[in-house]
């Protein structure tokens, strides 16, 4: 009996994630482009689709190929658009992965509004307490400071800082949320330390 779409897709996703905690950007890439490939055939509604443009993207985006990530970090923000509405907190993960690729190239004005709007998002659809919206905070915070906008980063550090403060106080609970905001999770793990400087690579 042949391995099933579902299997391969697995497979080809848990090798890309393992390649990227190597930081072997090429293969991770390549993992996450064959992994795509299988999503292609699940249709445009699976949930597998809007995950691995995401993955795939944030290879390149380490690998500094930077025109091709953003190619498909829109065509992830038009899937999800299309699937759920322009206000869903997939489209909110989207819509900040787009903005750290901008952030990442300097981008900085570019990435604000991107940025501002995935914070509105998030808050309207998951709370101003959720788990993602401190990570989200911090990335934009960050990057109001490259604009000099220091007023408005010091008040999304603080709203980050007291979300986490009270996260920690509050008992765990089990994980929860869409599979874009597994992966959101995922990816800052990936991102806990900054990578080494990478040549073009992979596909």
């Amino acid at each position: 009996m042949g391995i099933s779409g579902r299997e391969l897709w697995d497979m080809y996703t848990t090798s890309g994630k393992s390649f990227l905690h190597l930081r072997n950007y090429a293969d991770a890439a390549r993992m996450f482009a064959a992994a795509l490939q299988v999503a292609e055939g699940f249709g445009p509604t699976d949930p597998r689709l809007g995950v691995s443009l995401n993955n795939l993207a944030h290879a390149l985006q380490l690998a500094r190929r930077y025109d091709e990530a953003e190619a498909l970090y829109r065509r992830a923000i038009e899937l999800t658009a299309q699937e759920h509405g322009p206000d869903h907190p997939d489209a909110a993960v989207c819509l900040a992965n787009l903005a750290g690729l901008y952030q990442a190239q300097h981008r900085h004005v570019e990435a604000e509004p991107l940025y501002r709007k995935a914070v509105e998002i998030l808050g309207k659809t998951l709370g101003d307490d959720h788990a993602s919206m401190a990570t989200l905070l911090e990335n934009y915070a960050s990057n109001l400071r490259q604009l000099a906008h220091d007023a408005e980063a010091a008040k999304a550090e603080e709203w980050a800082k007291a979300i986490r403060g009270r996260r920690a106080a509050a008992p765990p609970s089990p994980a929860a949320g869409s599979a874009l905001e597994q992966l959101v999770r995922e990816v800052q793990a990936v991102k806990a330390e900054p990578p080494p400087a990478v040549q073009d690579l992979e596909g």
